[in-house]
């Protein structure tokens, strides 16, 4: 394990630490230092972090670097994600880091901040709050059903202090190339794909309220706690925040469509499309999600749509003349 951090005085705001720096962790990264906290970012490459925050390159599947990592530590922030987007990756990898973190967290009696995703949920009707039952069955699904039993047990065993922020399909400043509305992708004259049912409600998260959300779960009393929290979402179907973000451009709303006839056709020749059809049932049907309870505890935290689609747009349009 590598490091750039540096001895804090005994007047130093309280340390938080980011683990990954990837389309989250950086921007997390800098809402924490816009804050007046010390900051680490702990990444396994050696590359830059955000000005003003202590940079340490560690692996996170060895605890004792997860654990000498968090030294000093108020609270953790788990940003990373496996090494593909796999069943196979999400099933060896993610529990193993998730336990060094917990292992971390526990030893310094920080708090654990979790970035989550809506994947335990598996299908259902209606919106999805943070009551309803994590029932998914899929591979990818089930690592996550078992993250959050993870963390509920290690909370009675363990004394773990932890929350989570679940976040639904992100778009904005900060979005990875991975994601269908990618500003590269989103910058493409024939614009991008969007996946089976293009008008049906889908719940997004715009990247900058999921920095902002995090931020606040780190920084607020032990109210937060033991449970998970849905971060900000904007409902609206693919092909109308499409529309409405190269309006924004001066931009005829172009998009390419993949029904899930295609999808099956390509799954036997291209691994994504195979990876796609264990929550394909997220595109194919309105797909809700209830953030009124982390609203209504953090009134602060949340761009309007028009705002949202200003600044992705903007985003779109550097990326394009770059």
């Amino acid at each position: 394990m590598s490091t750039t951090q540096s001895p804090p005085s005994p007047l130093s705001p309280p340390l938080h630490v980011v683990y990954g720096a990837g389309q989250v962790g950086q921007g997390l990264a800098r809402a924490l230092l816009a804050r007046g906290l010390r900051v680490r970012v702990v990444r396994r490459s050696d590359g830059p972090v955000p000005d003003g925050a202590e940079r340490v390159q560690a692996d996170m599947r060895d605890p004792a670097q997860a654990r000498s990592s968090a030294e000093g530590a108020a609270v953790l922030y788990h940003c990373m994600n496996p090494s593909a987007y796999t069943k196979t990756a999400w099933q060896a990898e993610f529990p193993v880091m998730g336990e060094a973190l917990i292992a971390a967290a526990v030893h310094h009696g920080a708090r654990l901040v979790c970035l989550d995703n809506l994947y335990g949920y598996g299908p259902v009707d209606g919106a999805r709050t943070e009551q309803t039952p994590m029932s998914a069955t899929g591979p990818k699904g089930r690592v996550r059903v078992q993250w959050d039993a993870r963390l509920r047990e290690a909370a009675a065993a363990q004394g773990l202090r932890w929350t989570a922020g679940r976040a639904g399909d992100f778009f904005g400043p900060g979005t990875g190339d991975h994601s269908m509305l990618a500003p590269k992708l989103l910058a493409d004259d024939n614009g991008p794909w969007l996946l089976a049912d293009v008008q049906a409600p889908h719940a997004f998260s715009y990247v900058p309220d999921v920095v902002a959300g995090l931020a606040a779960l780190g920084t607020a009393g032990a109210e937060v706690e033991g449970r998970a929290w849905h971060l900000p979402v904007m409902t609206l179907a693919p092909a109308d925040l499409v529309a409405r973000i190269a309006a924004a451009r001066g931009r005829p709303a172009r998009s390419r469509r993949l029904p899930g006839w295609q999808r099956a056709l390509l799954s036997p020749f291209l691994p994504l499309m195979r990876e796609l059809g264990e929550t394909w049932y997220q595109w194919d049907r309105p797909f809700r999600v209830d953030d009124s309870a982390f609203r209504a505890r953090f009134p602060e935290v949340g761009a309007t749509v028009a705002e949202a689609v200003a600044t992705t747009a903007a985003e779109v349009d550097a990326t394009a003349a770059a």
